[in-house]
């Protein structure tokens, strides 16, 4: 491929490996769980350590499980998403850590009677953000950096985020 434009965080490790873009949308993490779970009723990240969250191998979400949440018990790591979430649907465990927008296709595709609990702050100085995947070395990655640079400069990118991801609403967990 040439390029890989879907919702993969930046890390530097992953920069080892691969041309990541500059960030095209920032992205907070969050936390799903069934409605009728007591995790639907939390709304601090202190209340969720209680809990038996879930997140997939490698990803930013099990690193903030353990960083941040840090909960009295060790998350449930998954090869994928669809076993962490195929394990919130049999109560294996209380929830899963994904980030916003992955929450919002979850919530409405992927896992009946599920909720947002809620978005998880950010932490640290740095931003979570989505970058486009390109080869290392790839000539094509000031290309994409400098469309992603004028899409932000003349609001294209905060009016598409508006109307496709954070319009929808999740309720902000305090920490």
């Amino acid at each position: 491929f040439d390029i890989y434009l879907t919702q993969v965080s930046y890390s530097a490790e992953r920069a080892e490996a691969v041309d990541l873009s500059e960030g095209y949308f920032d992205v907070n993490q969050s936390v799903v769980g069934l409605s009728d779970n007591p995790i639907a009723e939390v709304t601090t990240v202190a209340g969720l350590k209680e809990f038996k969250l879930a997140a997939p191998v490698g990803t930013t979400s099990l690193t903030y499980i353990t960083e941040t949440i840090m909960p009295t018990q060790d998350p449930s790591v998954y090869d994928t998403l669809d076993a962490a979430i195929q394990a919130v649907s049999a109560g294996q465990v209380d929830g899963v850590v994904v980030d916003l927008p992955t929450a919002f296709f979850i919530t409405a595709v992927q896992l009946e009677g599920g909720k947002i609990v809620g978005e998880l702050p950010a932490t640290g100085e740095a931003t979570d953000y989505f970058s486009v995947v390109l080869d290392k070395g790839s000539p094509l990655t000031e290309c994409v950096n400098g469309a992603i640079a004028t899409l932000k400069a003349d609001g294209t990118l905060e009016a598409i985020s508006e109307e496709w991801v954070t319009g929808g609403g999740a309720p902000a967990l305090t920490p």
